[in-house]
């Protein structure tokens, strides 16, 4: 595990570490804190460009999935993009890519030293997520793409992201997660996602139950019209929702994408056609997302969900896409983040009796909830583990899940790619 140095140090050390180096440093401090000072690294031709061709992500889950199939939707059309997303699995690049390619070294290095020159004329510290946000951003006005694909942080009104007041919204869900920041409720965590943009013209929206629970609220909120308000889901009627694809978070994202890919076609003068997609598609889902490295003999998944609905997701689209017999007496591999809610997502595992349960070794990501909790909170409620290692679940010949974190995801891709 690296051990990063302070904000402040970092100031210090600036001038004897190279550009990337120093951009890697900043991922020791998760905080974002000069939402009104990175404004002025745009001009506001460049700001008013920005919010006129840009498309928001925000939701708690099937964020990067969603906008990575409107990447891939849109670039069959001939639309030239550029695609924000978070965390990484493997290296930060792949959080920026134009087209098919993800940000080189060599670009970064170039933006690093414009926001190292801003950072000392403003006598500010970037944050991590900021700063990559920020060569995005001027990457994408750099090359005149048509449009950026951009994946929130966390909430929306106060995440970095919010500075571009994009025109055109995208909503995929809302689940109880980042309480702490974002609310109590799903009211409340909704309210603040949907303020990610202060000049919404096209809203689509990916959650059916959210839909019918909170439509007049979304309107009124945003004072949008029936016609800026989209559904991006599968609907037999405006008031009927097919359950199957409820239980499959693939299928979901691809609708939601494509809703947002036909939004973008009619309003945003990209193609003018009828809105639809005139070439076959072959959806592209991000590494980490339900990725099956192998199915037979035993099946074996890597996946990142990381919160109470992720987990449920995840089991549903498992339930929906295999049968009992491929899953019976699957070894669930689990480690977590630190500030989730790790009884509900375990308490979720435990419902799955096809599932047995091997608790992952401490150290193997920055952040990790300690595994302490996780035996303590197993044998409080009298219900079976086992420990477990990334070797074992690597080697082993049965049946098998890495779940809990996209960071723990990312380390097994890494040591075993």
């Amino acid at each position: 595990m690296s051990h990063s140095k302070s904000p402040q140090l970092m100031k210090l050390y600036k001038p004897l570490m190279d550009n990337y180096q120093y951009l890697v440093q900043k991922s020791s401090s998760r905080s974002n804190k000069n939402l009104e000072s990175i404004k002025t690294y745009f001009s506001d031709e460049e700001l008013y460009y920005l919010g006129n061709k840009s498309v928001s992500i925000v939701g708690t889950n099937g964020k990067t999935s969603t906008a990575t199939m409107l990447n891939g939707l849109l670039l069959s059309e001939g639309v030239k993009t550029c695609l924000f997303t978070s965390p990484h699995l493997i290296a930060l690049n792949e959080r920026i890519q134009t087209n098919t390619n993800t940000i080189s070294d060599s670009e970064l290095d170039s933006h690093m030293s414009s926001l190292r020159a801003f950072e000392n004329e403003n006598n500010i510290v970037l944050g991590y997520f900021e700063s990559i946000f920020l060569i995005a951003a001027k990457t994408f006005i750099e090359k005149e793409l048509g449009i950026f694909i951009v994946e929130a942080g966390i909430g929306g009104r106060l995440d970095t992201t919010s500075i571009l007041n994009s025109r055109t919204v995208c909503l995929t869900n809302v689940g109880l997660d980042h309480t702490e920041l974002l609310g109590n409720s799903v009211k409340e965590i909704l309210h603040e996602k949907l303020l990610v943009s202060q000049q919404i013209e096209n809203f689509i929206l990916g959650s059916s139950q959210i839909h019918k629970e909170y439509e007049s609220y979304i309107k009124s909120l945003l004072n949008i019209t029936d016609n800026q308000y989209s559904l991006g889901f599968v609907s037999e009627s405006r008031n009927m929702f097919k359950a199957s694809a409820q239980k499959n978070y693939v299928k979901s994202n691809q609708n939601t994408a494509q809703a947002v890919g036909k939004v973008i076609l009619n309003n945003l003068n990209i193609n003018k056609n009828t809105g639809e997609f005139t070439t076959s598609h072959k959806y592209i889902r991000p590494n980490g997302r339900f990725q099956i490295i192998n199915e037979k003999p035993n099946l074996k998944i890597l996946d990142g969900a990381h919160n109470p609905p992720g987990i449920k997701a995840f089991f549903d689209l498992l339930e929906d896409s295999y049968s009992e017999h491929e899953t019976n007496r699957i070894d669930c591999y689990i480690a977590f983040n630190k500030n989730k809610d790790f009884e509900k997502m375990v308490n979720i595992i435990w419902s799955k009796k096809y599932v047995n349960v091997k608790i992952l070794e401490d150290d193997l990501f920055d952040d990790q909830l300690d595994s302490r909790l996780l035996y303590e909170y197993h044998n409080s409620e009298g219900k079976q583990f086992a420990k477990g290692t990334l070797n074992e679940f690597h080697s082993t010949n049965k049946p098998s899940i890495l779940l809990g974190s996209l960071y723990l995801v990312g380390e097994y891709i890494k040591e075993y790619k």
